[in-house]
């Protein structure tokens, strides 16, 4: 089912009909995204299979693929990362109706009248997929972490091991106070 990516719909409609809505996104289209990534470049493909499960329930699976440009915690330059987010999301109207679903299904609380949109579903999928701290691979990283400490001044060292708050100690001493 072709639809224009921005337009709002009905989920609890296309699950009674069984729709799929599937397509491709610029990245650059996706505004809470955009910001938490290094380049916008490229695109993301969506499958979205509305319907029923045995009990009844109105759901929705997600498929959602992308390769996202973030910026590596430890040298801060630009790295891939590819996303392949599956999921099953379940129509609540309730938190109740929410606490009552299995493990595998994840609520979505969505009113009886309430119209959603793909691009807020494929973002959404997107933006759960992103590590919170995103780090290229071990040895991959253009930063080498510093494999040993620091020497410490020779005058301190025995102060350190002695007690460690001293160098504060001589510091405030040496300090004058208006």
């Amino acid at each position: 089912m072709a639809r224009p990516f921005s337009e709002r719909f009905d989920p609890w409609l296309l699950a009674e009909r069984e729709a799929v809505v599937e397509g491709r996104v610029a990245l650059s289209k996706l505004p809470r995204l955009a910001p938490l990534l290094s380049e916008t470049l490229g695109e993301a493909s969506y499958q979205f299979r509305f319907g029923r499960d045995d009990q009844g329930r109105h759901i929705i699976r997600s498929l959602v693929r992308a390769e996202l440009r973030l910026t590596c915690q430890r040298c801060l330059e630009s790295l891939s990362y590819p996303v392949h987010a599956a999921g099953s999301l379940a129509l609540v109207q309730g938190p109740m109706e929410a606490e009552q679903l299995p493990g595998e299904l994840d609520p979505l609380l969505v009113g009886a009248q309430e119209l959603l949109r793909i691009q807020d579903l494929v973002e959404d999928e997107l933006l759960l997929s992103i590590p919170v701290s995103p780090r290229h691979a071990a040895g991959v990283c253009s930063h080498q972490a510093e494999e040993s400490v620091p020497e410490l001044e020779k005058g301190n060292e025995a102060a350190l091991n002695d007690n460690p708050f001293a160098v504060l100690a001589g510091l405030k001493k040496g300090s004058t106070h208006s």
